[in-house]
Protein backbone atom coordinates (compact mmCIF):
# COMPACT_ATOMS: atom_id res chain seq x y z
CA UNK A 1 0.00 0.00 0.00
CA UNK A 2 1.22 3.19 -0.93
CA UNK A 3 0.72 6.57 1.46
CA UNK A 4 1.75 10.12 0.70
CA UNK A 5 3.48 11.60 3.71
CA UNK A 6 5.26 14.85 1.94
CA UNK A 7 4.39 18.09 3.37
CA UNK A 8 5.37 20.87 0.94
CA UNK A 9 5.97 23.25 3.97
CA UNK A 10 6.97 21.03 6.71
CA UNK A 11 9.91 19.30 5.06
CA UNK A 12 10.72 15.76 7.65
CA UNK A 13 8.26 16.22 9.99
CA UNK A 14 8.07 13.24 11.88
CA UNK A 15 4.44 11.89 12.00
CA UNK A 16 3.73 9.74 15.10
CA UNK A 17 4.90 6.11 15.41
CA UNK A 18 1.51 5.28 16.30
CA UNK A 19 -0.41 6.80 13.30
CA UNK A 20 2.65 5.59 10.82
CA UNK A 21 1.68 1.65 12.30
CA UNK A 22 -1.97 1.82 11.52
CA UNK A 23 -1.66 3.73 8.34
CA UNK A 24 0.22 1.00 7.03
CA UNK A 25 -1.85 -1.99 8.20
CA UNK A 26 -2.86 -4.36 5.36
CA UNK A 27 -5.51 -4.41 4.20
CA UNK A 28 -6.45 -0.38 4.45
CA UNK A 29 -7.79 0.15 8.12
CA UNK A 30 -11.47 1.08 7.72
CA UNK A 31 -12.40 4.26 9.92
CA UNK A 32 -15.19 5.21 8.12
CA UNK A 33 -16.80 8.20 8.50
CA UNK A 34 -13.07 9.02 8.86
CA UNK A 35 -10.44 8.42 6.27
CA UNK A 36 -6.79 8.93 5.73
CA UNK A 37 -5.54 11.76 3.73
CA UNK A 38 -2.39 9.75 2.98
CA UNK A 39 -3.74 6.96 1.11
CA UNK A 40 -4.44 9.94 -1.92
CA UNK A 41 -1.80 11.46 -3.81
CA UNK A 42 -2.22 15.29 -2.77
CA UNK A 43 -4.74 15.66 -0.42
CA UNK A 44 -2.51 15.88 3.11
CA UNK A 45 -0.70 18.77 0.49
CA UNK A 46 -4.30 20.37 -0.16
CA UNK A 47 -5.47 20.51 3.37
CA UNK A 48 -2.27 21.55 4.64
CA UNK A 49 -2.67 24.63 2.30
CA UNK A 50 -5.82 25.18 2.96
CA UNK A 51 -5.96 25.28 6.46
CA UNK A 52 -2.71 27.02 6.28
CA UNK A 53 -4.97 30.26 4.85
CA UNK A 54 -7.47 29.77 6.72
CA UNK A 55 -6.02 29.95 10.16
CA UNK A 56 -2.61 31.42 10.02
CA UNK A 57 -1.99 31.09 13.24
CA UNK A 58 -1.33 27.29 13.49
CA UNK A 59 0.50 25.25 12.50
CA UNK A 60 -1.57 21.88 11.72
CA UNK A 61 -0.67 18.85 10.20
CA UNK A 62 -3.79 17.16 8.52
CA UNK A 63 -3.91 13.13 8.47
CA UNK A 64 -8.04 12.93 8.36
CA UNK A 65 -11.53 14.16 7.00
CA UNK A 66 -14.55 13.25 8.44
CA UNK A 67 -17.09 12.61 5.56
CA UNK A 68 -20.01 14.17 6.78
CA UNK A 69 -18.47 17.88 7.56
CA UNK A 70 -15.74 19.28 7.09
CA UNK A 71 -13.82 18.34 10.19
CA UNK A 72 -10.26 17.88 9.67
CA UNK A 73 -8.19 15.66 12.02
CA UNK A 74 -4.75 17.22 12.34
CA UNK A 75 -1.69 16.93 14.36
CA UNK A 76 0.17 19.64 16.02
CA UNK A 77 2.32 20.84 14.04
CA UNK A 78 4.55 22.92 16.98
CA UNK A 79 4.46 19.67 19.07
CA UNK A 80 7.79 17.73 17.85
CA UNK A 81 7.68 15.66 21.13
CA UNK A 82 7.28 12.47 18.45
CA UNK A 83 3.69 12.32 20.65
CA UNK A 84 1.50 15.56 19.69
CA UNK A 85 -2.43 16.27 20.59
CA UNK A 86 -4.57 15.94 18.17
CA UNK A 87 -6.55 19.08 16.95
CA UNK A 88 -9.80 18.42 15.33
CA UNK A 89 -10.52 21.89 12.74
CA UNK A 90 -13.57 22.20 11.41
CA UNK A 91 -12.49 23.87 8.18
CA UNK A 92 -14.13 27.18 6.61
CA UNK A 93 -15.33 28.04 10.32
CA UNK A 94 -14.71 31.82 11.03
CA UNK A 95 -10.85 32.10 12.73
CA UNK A 96 -11.53 31.32 16.31
CA UNK A 97 -14.06 28.97 15.69
CA UNK A 98 -12.22 26.29 14.50
CA UNK A 99 -11.44 23.96 17.04
CA UNK A 100 -13.81 21.94 17.44
CA UNK A 101 -12.31 18.96 19.87
CA UNK A 102 -8.76 17.82 20.89
CA UNK A 103 -6.91 14.36 21.83
CA UNK A 104 -4.26 13.39 24.01
CA UNK A 105 -2.63 12.30 21.12
CA UNK A 106 -3.69 9.67 18.18
CA UNK A 107 -4.08 6.78 20.70
CA UNK A 108 -6.62 8.81 21.85
CA UNK A 109 -8.27 9.59 18.44
CA UNK A 110 -7.99 6.31 16.57
CA UNK A 111 -10.33 4.95 19.60
CA UNK A 112 -12.61 7.70 19.74
CA UNK A 113 -12.67 6.93 15.60
CA UNK A 114 -13.22 3.25 16.30
CA UNK A 115 -16.48 3.94 18.22
CA UNK A 116 -17.65 6.49 15.80
CA UNK A 117 -17.16 4.04 12.91
CA UNK A 118 -18.87 1.32 15.44
CA UNK A 119 -21.97 3.99 15.16
CA UNK A 120 -22.13 4.91 12.15
CA UNK A 121 -22.40 1.30 10.88
CA UNK A 122 -25.06 0.54 13.24
CA UNK A 123 -27.14 3.64 11.70
CA UNK A 124 -26.61 2.05 8.04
Amino acid sequence: MKIFLNIEHLKNYNFPSAFIEFATTEPEPDIEPWWLLIYQDGKINYWHNTLKKLYPNRTLVPFAKFNANDDIACFDGDDLSGNPKVLIIHAYASEGWELHGEHPDFSAWLKIAIETHAEWNEED
